[in-house]
């Protein structure tokens, strides 16, 4: 970006602050920000309707964050967004993200590439949710999140992993023997 649109951006995002465990947005809530993590941890998740939680997506540092379907259409969320650490997010309304995203091409570009490297993400997730066991799905989160595995809860990993904590403790546990 040049420092123009780098300016244009930056006055449109709002600094804030979430402790450990806040909710940023609540399922059935419409989704208004968009939010951009400077510092911290945060994670969308649902609950289905036997109350078993489905962690969908850890969101780290230098990562955006949003539920898109609801930001988007102004629809209520399926989806929760939750601190897991304390957080430091820049973000932004839907108002203001298009003021953006229609004054600056470079900025266009940019949510562009999110939307498509999101999307690739996506697919790789369901073919790991879908075609590996649980012991498997362990062993490739752990070699591809050591930085992750320390900051969040088992129950929480497990989640993500759609098994049970058991079985995820289980499993790392053959993982070290």
């Amino acid at each position: 970006m040049s420092k123009e649109d780098e300016d244009f951006t930056e006055k449109h995002f709002e600094r804030q602050e979430f402790k450990k465990n806040e909710i940023l947005l609540n399922g059935g809530e419409v989704c208004t920000k968009l939010h951009f993590v400077s510092e911290g941890l945060l994670r969308t998740f649902h609950i289905n309707k036997n109350g078993t939680e489905f962690t969908r997506l850890f969101v780290p540092e230098g990562k955006f964050c949003t539920v898109l379907l609801s930001f988007q259409e102004k629809i209520p969320s399926p989806a929760t967004i939750q601190a897991i650490e304390n957080s430091v997010l820049y973000s932004i309304s839907h108002t203001n993200f298009i003021k953006i995203i229609s004054g600056s091409a470079a900025a266009k570009n940019i949510y562009t590439s999110i939307l498509e490297n999101y999307q690739n993400f996506q697919i790789t997730r369901l073919e790991f949710l879908t075609t590996l066991s649980p012991q498997e799905k362990v062993e490739e989160f752990l070699k591809e999140n050591t930085d992750l595995e320390l900051r969040i809860s088992d129950k929480i990993i497990a989640s993500y992993l759609q098994i049970t904590p058991e079985t995820y403790s289980r499993c790392k546990k053959k993982m070290s023997s």
